[in-house]
């Protein structure tokens, strides 16, 4: 059986978003700036439609900070749940590489 991961772009940009969000607390113009190192191509409305989606799925929790001393923004939590997500990609980015490694043994 083939993992559902295989060929999907946007579940590749889901993981790096969930990646960076588990490492801490980010706001979505700072997760641009990481996206587009890994897909240069990334526009704003992409990364935020991931991001309500991820939201409205319980992956994410929102909150709003002044931390930084300026304009008031809108951060994004990972809960318990995205990182379950997350451990289920990486599950099935594992079977994805046993598979390629398996197909190149032959």
């Amino acid at each position: 059986i083939m993992p559902s991961l295989v060929g999907s772009e946007m579940c590749i940009r889901d993981s790096i978003c969930i990646l960076q969000l588990l490492k801490e607390d980010r706001y979505g113009y700072d997760l641009i700036k990481i996206m587009q190192k890994f897909f240069p191509d990334t526009e704003e409305s992409t990364l935020y439609a991931i991001l309500r989606r991820l939201n409205q799925e319980g992956m994410t929790e929102v909150y709003y900070s002044d931390i930084s001393n300026g304009p008031t923004r809108k951060y994004y939590k990972l809960t318990v749940e995205g990182e379950k997500k997350l451990n289920d990609y990486m599950l099935e980015w594992k079977n994805i590489e046993n598979i390629f490694r398996e197909i190149g043994e032959r």
